[in-house]
């Protein structure tokens, strides 16, 4: 890993190819075969090592967290953008929207390293720098594990079909998994419990804080708060309304589908898992409310804390430029393609799953326009960019 990466933790996950899913020895008879049985349970293992890939080179797992967020972003776009001119276009419609929103997430990881680095006035509040490191600590977890739990349950249906994967699905458990390709998965950051390396990392990044103590972050395990990547209801019924539209001929059926089905993928990846992995920890809790506190208007120009928000853009944030250059052809302003919580607590459900349904319904409205998909198509495929990153 290259010594400038925003942080420099040091997980030491190394990434196999994997294991066989079948042998035999060479057959001597001739005009016979010999059978080979390959398993629901290694067509897992291969998917789950082929999403695993994207966060690897040369056989090894990116330690930088902030490189592995931005190649979440640029896969989820590239899923999508896979299907495009295909008579399967539009199918994996969550992917598409996953990649603004974990673009969002690179953002403030991006900011929350600011802090760290004392490259914000407000750092010198020790206060400041712990909620900074809470806040990166979390966001790289909850966006790297919905990516490796999500993202292959897309991977086995692209690559097998939807036949065997409803054949599957039920079948999908790390603890199952091929005996060579389990301890890979369960040697990744966070899998088995705390990242320990990554706080160490960022205890360095942000010295001095002798003021913070040793249990800022007490966290668990991903699989263990992922059931293991079992297959859940709303996944499941994300899977079948996406063969309907695989199968409808009807284009107006076609954009309702792509809308319910991923709507049942957010209520999968954010009140299952996100939701236990990330906001049900006190720490990150109190690090929305110091955000949130710095948000109120008294205070917000020398807080430096953000309104959650998205933005149906490449960047994070638009500039004059952006807008000249990117929006104005489409006759589009900020407003029409943000999208901000507005009341509500970021970390409770209800709260949250009300500003997701707005970031849902707006991301369709500008796919299911005519005059706005072009502009969402070439946001998406700067985004894809990164998935190499």
């Amino acid at each position: 890993m290259a010594d400038d990466s925003a942080v420099n933790s040091d997980e030491g996950t190394v990434y196999l190819k994997g294991g066989l899913l079948g042998e035999s020895e060479l057959n001597q008879t001739p005009d016979s075969c010999k059978d080979c049985t390959v398993t629901c349970e290694h067509q897992w293992s291969s998917s789950q090592m082929d999403n695993i890939a994207m966060e690897a080179d040369d056989g090894v797992f990116l330690k930088d967290p902030v490189r592995r967020a931005k190649r979440t972003a640029g896969n989820y776009a590239q899923l999508f953008l896979d299907d495009e001119g295909t008579d399967k276009a539009g199918r994996f419609y969550w992917p598409g929207l996953a990649a603004f929103a974990a673009k969002e997430v690179v953002a403030g990881m991006e900011l929350a390293v600011q802090f760290l680095s004392w490259d914000k006035v407000q750092s010198a509040l020790a206060m400041a720098r712990g909620s900074a490191m809470v806040t990166f600590y979390y966001l790289a977890k909850g966006n790297l594990w919905v990516f490796l739990e999500v993202t292959t349950w897309h991977l086995f249906y692209k690559k097998y079909g939807k036949e065997l994967f409803e054949h599957c699905k039920s079948r999908r458990d790390v603890d199952t998994y091929d005996d060579v390709v389990k301890p890979i998965v369960k040697g990744l950051p966070w899998a088995l419990g705390q990242n320990n390396a990554l706080i160490d990392a960022l205890r360095k990044r942000a010295n001095p804080m002798i003021v913070i103590g040793p249990d800022l972050i007490r966290d668990g395990a991903a699989l263990s708060e992922m059931k293991n990547c079992k297959v859940t209801t709303f996944l499941s019924n994300g899977f079948y309304l996406l063969e309907l539209y695989e199968t409808s001929t009807d284009d107006a059926a076609k954009q309702n589908l792509a809308y319910e089905a991923a709507w049942q993928f957010l209520l999968h990846e954010q009140t299952l898992h996100l939701q236990v992995m990330v906001y049900n920890h006190p720490e990150f809790q109190s690090a929305i409310d110091m955000n949130d506190f710095g948000r109120k208007p008294v205070i917000r120009a020398f807080s430096g804390a953000k309104d959650p928000a998205v933005f149906f853009n490449a960047s994070a944030e638009i500039t004059p430029d952006i807008a000249q250059q990117q929006l104005d052809h489409y006759d589009l302003t900020e407003d029409d393609i943000k999208v901000e919580m507005g009341d509500g607590k970021l970390y409770k459900t209800d709260d949250r799953m009300i500003y997701v349904k707005k970031i849902l319904k707006k991301y369709h409205y500008l796919m299911t326009n005519a005059k706005y998909r072009p502009y969402m198509i070439t946001q998406i495929s700067t985004i894809s960019g990164w998935k190499n990153a």
